[in-house]
Formats: C-alpha cells, structure tokens, sequence
C-alpha cells in the first residue's frame, strides 16, 4: 500500500485497524518515531520476521495500550523489594514522559514465542509510545476488533540480517514507503506533521526506545535508546530507586536522523 493513512483521522485509523485485525503489517506513528506491529500469533510474527528479514523464530516484544498495560506481566513474580505500587509508579512516569519499553515477568497470557528465558525467568518486553500518542487509538481499536489483550511489536527497518549492518529504526513514514510500500501486506499510518510529533518529546532521541527492567534484582536499565541514562536514572530516584545500567546499555543505539532536521542543522 503506497497511500500513508493519517493517525488523526477518525476514518483512517478505522481502516488501518481493520486491515490489521486482517493480518496485515502494521507501520505506525509511535511518539516520536516508527513502529511495526501485527497480530500476537505465531503465524504473524514470523510473517513479520520474513518482511523484514529477521530469523522467522526470532522471538518479538509486545504492545497495548494504556488501559491492558498492565495484563503484560506477571506481578506475582516481582523480586522482593520492588512493591508493585512502587513498580506501576515508576512505568507511570517513564509514560507519561514518553516511548520507553519495560521487561518483567510475562504474564501467562504471553505466548511463548514474545517472551524470552532470563535467569530462570520468562520475561515479557513491553513496548509503549507513551501516554500522549494517538496511536493508542488505534491500538486499542485493533485489540477490540481482534479479541486480543496484545499485539506483536518490532522496529520498523530491514533487519540487520539483510543489511550486515546496524539498523536503527526509522522515524518518517516517507522512508517506510520508501522501503516498504510496494508490499501489499503493509499499511502505513503515520503523524499528520512528524516534525511536530518529535517535537513533543525533546528529552527523547528519535529512534527505538529505552528500556527498563525490574524481573532480577531492582530497575535495570537495559537498553540505552531514546531516553537518557540521567533521564532514566532520575525518574527511578524520585521513587526512591537505583537505576544500575546493564553492560550492554554503556552504548547508546543509533539514530538514523530524519530529513527535517538535517535540514534544520545545514
């Protein structure tokens, strides 16, 4: 589909809601960059995987919105020391802030196929745009239609695999149809003004997002992506937390930086 549907659009949001509900591909608007998200089976992901050249068994993180956020994991299994209450707080003020991703204990309703082994713990990664952003709209629509509590979610890029390079994600619909608009699987719905939409995060890079921990030991932060260390670190303090930073967050991920702001520093 070479037509970018608009995420502010009663209409279009529908569309892409039902195409999705259908099997389709999903490229979306997610806070101040792109996503790919699909049906949570088995059988779409690994559709997914082979768009975008990843492995087919390559396990996928997982999406909702706002309102099912919390039917992601398993909160009987939080290490001692991390009350809930204090576990929810701080997933509240990552969001409200913006796109961040959280992994804990996944809840049984996780299949297998998004969750992965961590220290003797199935783990679920749950990745959000953040409270602000439309398309939890949208999300939420497709959960409705498709009966489902969550959707599979993954960067929106050719895979490493294909291009034997690192891959960031991208953040202008114009590139995905670029990349990806010839594939009739794909529908692609994106931020009416995506420099206004990035705009709205300025704490934020433009790329696949932060994420947090908390299923071993206390608040880890895993993977240094959109949000910065001191951003992350700040928010777990206000709770009266420690944010240690795993050996593979010491290097931030890439950015692959949209053309209105090249635009903007020339």
């Amino acid at each position: 589909m070479n037509l970018i549907l608009n995420l502010a659009s009663d209409a279009d949001r529908r569309m892409a809601a039902i195409a999705t509900t259908n099997g389709a591909a999903l490229f979306y608007g997610f806070g101040n960059f792109c996503a790919l998200a699909a049906l949570p089976d088995l059988a779409s992901m690994q559709r997914v995987n082979r768009l975008k050249g990843r492995p087919l068994e390559q396990a996928g993180s997982v999406t909702t919105d706002p309102a099912r956020a919390h039917l992601v994991f398993d909160w009987d299994q939080i290490p001692d020391g991390l009350p809930r209450a204090t576990v929810e707080a701080v997933m509240e003020d990552f969001l409200a802030l913006g796109p961040i991703g959280f992994r804990g204990p996944a809840a049984a309703r996780v299949p297998a196929h998004l969750s992965v082994l961590d220290h003797g713990i199935r783990t679920a990664q749950l990745i959000s745009p953040g409270h602000r952003c439309p398309s939890n709209e949208l999300i939420g629509d497709i959960l409705d239609r498709s009966g489902e509590d969550l959707l599979f979610i993954t960067s929106a890029n050719t895979s490493s695999n294909v291009s034997k390079q690192v891959e960031a994600a991208h953040c202008e619909m114009r590139a995905i149809r670029a990349e990806f608009g010839h594939r009739p699987e794909a529908v692609l719905i994106g931020h009416p003004n995506e420099y206004a939409a990035r705009a709205m995060y300025p704490r934020h890079l433009p790329c696949s997002t932060s994420i947090v921990a908390f299923h071993h030991g206390g608040l880890v932060l895993e993977r240094h992506g959109s949000l910065g260390i001191d951003d992350a670190r700040a928010i777990a303090a206000r709770h009266g937390l420690d944010m240690a930073i795993a050996p593979g967050a010491r290097v931030r991920i890439p950015v692959r930086w949209p053309a209105d702001l090249i635009l903007r520093a020339a």
